[in-house]
This record gives structure tokens, sequence and C-alpha cells, in this order.
């Protein structure tokens, strides 16, 4: 045989060899399929109704009509009395400065105090007050970037308050008598100039309820005595115009401890609420917590007509004395479990046998719904037991009592891997490892 039969023989060798390796990959690649998967993880869904809210409140306008530097005592959503002082009036901002500086140092004393007095009882290590420093220089620095300047300083206080204490536990301090009557001092002096540089008399709210510091117009265009009388097309917020605030307004007061959320909700929905058992309302634009209401009115024309849901609520921030109007979830219940992607959920035919009391043994089928998961390189069924579906996610009970229909097959628990995308899945099959 000549050189060129034997290279033309190792090239057919050569051919051959990889259309084996093919034919073996595309074999392996049918046997072992691959698969992607995500963790089930506990979470939790709500039934919820989505509609536009109006903020109802009876407000009374607290009004100023004089010269001078009005600088405010109290914080938009805090709770005042009748008469209480809301706001001082000085001759200039320097004046008003000084009222601040004042509150301050009364701050810094009662802790010095307080600290002084429980010094023998302190039990915080240095650990644990550097966490808490660390913890309050975030919130400090979130407040200082959500423009709330109030919560900066109450940040900056507890900042200061650990800082001296963890001073007294590892004895860099023994006794703070000396910062205290200093303090004190400055104190006695800041508040001979606060006199002589006030101009009249306090603001003082009123009626009791929550200060709110600035008027939008809005105020009393509906009020609470309209409620129980209001039905769908009375109130439409997009075509209500804003009256003009006079300048001599500084502020309001919101009458009493109740808002009440008007929603516009339609017949279905309207029944969904009455039959509800506790009630919610989800307003991002107050607060990323539930907030919790009564049902005070639901009012319709007639049982098939659109209604007027409206909720009483006491839940307040700044954020909920300024809210006229906004968006909303009525939430009606809450599902906590296991979270499943709709499209991993599948049902199988299974059939067990039944034992009854005279021992007699029968078969029982039926469909049980689950989702595949991967347990190392095989595919598992794990029956699943929906409290709640939505668009895109099942949730699945984690209630300890749960029992499969058959013993041959199990629950889905936390962690498994759901198998989310796998051509020809099911239980006992081999897959690839990797996905």
């Amino acid at each position: 045989m000549d050189k060129s039969a034997w290279i033309r023989k190792g090239i057919m060798i050569v051919l051959t060899g990889l259309v084996i390796a093919y034919v073996v990959y595309v074999i392996c690649r049918a046997s072992f399929t691959q698969v992607k998967t995500i963790t089930a993880r506990e979470s939790v869904a709500y039934q919820s109704i989505n509609s536009t809210c109006y903020i109802v409140r009876d407000e009374t306008l607290i009004e100023y009509g004089g010269d001078g530097v009005i600088s405010y005592s109290v914080e938009d959503g805090e709770k005042v009395s009748v008469n209480q002082a809301v706001a001082g009036v000085f001759d200039n901002a320097d004046a008003a400065g000084t009222k601040q500086e004042i509150e301050h140092l009364k701050t810094q004393i009662e802790s010095l105090t307080m600290l002084q007095k429980n010094s023998d009882a302190l039990s915080q290590s240095p650990d644990e007050l550097d966490k808490a420093i660390s913890t309050a220089l975030v919130q400090s620095n979130e407040a200082l970037c959500s423009g709330k300047l109030s919560e900066a300083d109450t940040a900056a206080d507890s900042i200061l308050y650990y800082i001296n204490e963890r001073q007294l536990i590892t004895g860099k301090a023994t006794d703070y008598n000396d910062k205290i009557n200093q303090l004190k001092a400055q104190l006695n002096e800041l508040e001979k100039l606060s006199v002589k540089q006030k101009k009249g008399t306090d603001i003082k709210s009123p009626v009791a309820g929550y200060f709110v510091s600035s008027a939008d117009g809005y105020e009393n265009l509906v009020t609470t005595k309209q409620l129980d009388t209001m039905l769908p097309g009375d109130i439409e917020p997009k075509e209500l115009q804003p009256i003009t605030v006079p300048q001599k307004v500084i502020g309001k007061t919101v009458n009493g401890v109740y808002w009440y959320a008007v929603c516009h909700v339609s017949a279905e929905d309207a029944l969904k609420i009455k039959n509800a058992f506790t009630l919610r309302l989800d307003l991002p634009a107050v607060t990323a917590e539930k907030i919790p209401v009564e049902l005070y009115a639901l009012n319709q024309r007639n049982k098939s007509s659109d209604a007027i849901a409206i909720f009483r609520g006491t839940y307040m921030s700044d954020a909920m004395a300024s809210l006229r109007q906004g968006e909303a979830s009525i939430i009606l219940d809450e599902y906590y479990g296991l979270s499943v992607p709709k499209s991993a959920v599948h049902e199988l035919e299974m059939t067990r046998t039944v034992t009854d009391e005279d021992g007699n043994e029968t078969e029982e089928t039926q469909n049980v719904t689950g989702v595949y998961v991967r347990r190392g390189n095989e595919v598992t069924f794990r029956q699943i037991f929906p409290i709640f579906s939505g668009e895109s996610v099942v949730i699945s009970s984690m209630d300890k009592n749960r029992q499969p229909f058959s013993d041959k097959v199990k629950v889905l628990e936390a962690y498994d891997e759901i198998i989310v995308e796998g051509a020809n899945l099911y239980d006992g099959k081999i897959i690839a490892r990797s996905s």
C-alpha cells in the first residue's frame, strides 16, 4: 500500500470517529435533558382591588396675619390638643434659630441626665453600641436624602446618646456633671435672649387633631358630613378645583383622629369588600406598610350598580396628613406560602389504595396538582396545595398538616429546585446536572 492510500485510510478513520462521537453526543443530549430551575421560597400574595382613592378629612385652617418669622414647634402629622402652640413668631431668622437651639440643648441635657442617673444599670456592650451607632447613622443619612430634617435630627441625637453611653461603659468618662452644668448655663442664656426676641404670643391650634404646616386649597371641598349619602359620580377628583389659600394661613389641623378614603368600585368588587373579614389599604405614596382600615360605608344606587366604598383609618404620618388622592390597593386577604410560577404547575393522575373501617380495599384516582423539581440529576414530582392563584404565580400552603395524596409522592418544601423549563418531563427522568 502506497503512502497516499495510508493517508486516505487515516482520514476515513478520523471521519468515522467524528461521526460516532456526534451520534453519541446526540444520544446523550436526548437522554440527559438540560433544565432551568428556580428555588421555592416563602412569599406573600394579596387578594386586592385597585382603585383611585380620594382622602376626606375635616380640616381647620390656622391663620396668622402679623409680621415676623414663624418657627414651627410641631412636625407635620403630629398630634396636637386644643390651644396647643404649633408655632412661634420671632423678630428675625436668627431669633427663630435661637428657639431651635434651645430645644436641641434641652434634648442633650435630658439625654445626659438620664445616662448619669442610670449609669450603674447600663448593660449594653461596646459592640452592641457600635451597631446601634451604625444603624442610627444609616437612618440619619436616609432621612437627609428624603428631606426629613426632623427625623435626621432625632437620629443624630440618638448617635450622640450612644456615643456618650459607650464612653461610660468603657470608662473613658466617669460622669457628665460638668457637661450638664455647662449646657444648662448655655440654655439659661439662650432662654433670656429668646424672651427678648419673641415678637408675640404663640400660634395655637383651635381644635384637637393632627397638624400640617401647609394648605393645598382643597380643604373642606368635600366634608365627612357628605359621606353617608355620597354615590358614584358625586366625587370626580380630576374635576375638583382648589380655592386660593389666603396668605395669612400658616397651616391647618386635621380634626379628630379619623380620615376617610373614598374609592369608586364595581358592583362585583363591592360584594367582595362587604364579605371581607379584615381590610387594609396599600397607599404607596404614603408608606410601604399596609394600613389597617374599617369599612365605614358602601353606597350603591342598587345591588347591581357601581359603589362608593368608604374606608376609615387612623394611621397618620406627614405624608398621610398631606395626601389628597392617590392610587390604592384595597387588600381583602393575604396568602402566605411557597411561591410557584404558574407555568411550572402540572397535574398528574394518581391512584392510591384506600382501606375502609372493615378492611376493604378500593382504588381511588385523582388529578394531583404539583411541580417537577430537580433532585441531583433526577426529575421528581412534588405535590402542591394552592391557596392563591394570580396572573403568573401560585401560592402553595405551608400548613404542617398537609398530607400528600399518595405515599408515592412528597410535598413541595422550601428551597426545592422547581423546574421552570424542560422538555418531556416525567417523574424519575434523568437530566443533566448543569442548568
